[in-house]
């Protein structure tokens, strides 16, 4: 009876406290809570469970920490100069990714790759994915960063709250326990961040090599032409750079190679008309 008793407290009081929490913190709490329950079936008998009990409560800190992230972007680009700022950033992003797409085919096919304009696209659309990780990267360390403030203007915050001539200065939707919430974020914002730069760490090498090979195989395919006012060997296809010089793409069993050439026209020059082209040009006398 005791035991389900103080079972019935305990819910009730975790009820009212997450009535007190907001998304994020209903996050933070619940992945804490798995992680020492996890802590605790490695030391007992259940400790089968202990693997999926600490891989929910990473996956349930990550979501705390997207989150405050998707928190403080919406409180930045609710305001005009926050919303010009982000515009100016991805603007910034999307041509730095056009930059370093062309300098990737260009490093590809080691010659002039100005007239590629559909492989450039499609290299700076598979560039977003390193994007977005370098983003998240940057945005953890500022956040982990600020955030050691987070608790002295929190504290100053609610001892400047009933100064009524301050209202609308100092914000007066501050979360509830901040102190505890904020060693909590101290604590998960490291280990979300290690965890996944590990992750990324061991991914960027082949992401890279996947984004040479579909180059590759994008510039044979899409880019390069299987019919060309050049001449082509069987299984060549030529991207055209100027009236005189080509690339030749070239597909064999461990790849594709691209070699620039000087074009060889398949028409010839019709004599006949040269002959009649010259006797017009001649002077008469």
């Amino acid at each position: 009876m005791n035991m389900k008793k103080n079972l019935r407290k305990f819910l009730i009081r975790n009820e009212r406290l997450c009535e007190n929490l907001n998304r994020s913190q209903k996050f933070y709490y619940w992945g804490v809570v798995l992680a020492a329950l996890a802590g605790f079936w490695w030391l007992t008998p259940f400790n089968e469970i202990f693997i999926a009990a600490l891989f929910t409560a990473g996956f349930l800190l990550t979501c705390a920490v997207i989150s405050d992230i998707l928190s403080i972007y919406k409180k930045i680009w609710e305001t005009n100069i926050g919303k010009g700022f982000i515009l100016v950033l991805y603007a910034a992003a999307t041509n730095l990714a056009y930059a370093l797409s062309v300098q990737f085919v260009n490093e590809i096919i080691r010659y002039e790759s100005a007239q590629l304009t559909y492989t450039t696209n499609f290299v700076a659309v598979m560039l977003i994915p390193l994007f977005v990780v370098a983003a998240t990267f940057i945005v953890f360390f500022i956040l982990f960063l600020f955030g050691q403030f987070y608790v002295l203007l929190a504290a100053l915050a609610e001892q400047l709250k009933p100064i009524r001539c301050l209202r609308g200065v100092v914000p007066s939707n501050i979360e509830k326990y901040p102190f505890r919430t904020f060693f909590v974020r101290l604590i998960a914002f490291p280990s979300v961040l290690g965890f996944y730069q590990g992750i990324a760490g061991n991914a960027l090498p082949s992401y890279i090599e996947f984004m040479e090979s579909s180059t590759k195989s994008f510039i044979y395919q899409l880019e390069a032409k299987k019919y060309s006012r050049c001449i082509l060997k069987n299984g060549e296809r030529a991207i055209s750079i100027s009236e005189k010089e080509v690339v030749i793409a070239k597909k064999h069993k461990n790849g594709y190679d691209f070699e620039p050439q000087l074009c060889l026209p398949r028409l010839k020059p019709n004599k006949k008309l040269n002959k009649d082209a010259a006797k017009s040009a001649a002077p008469v006398s």
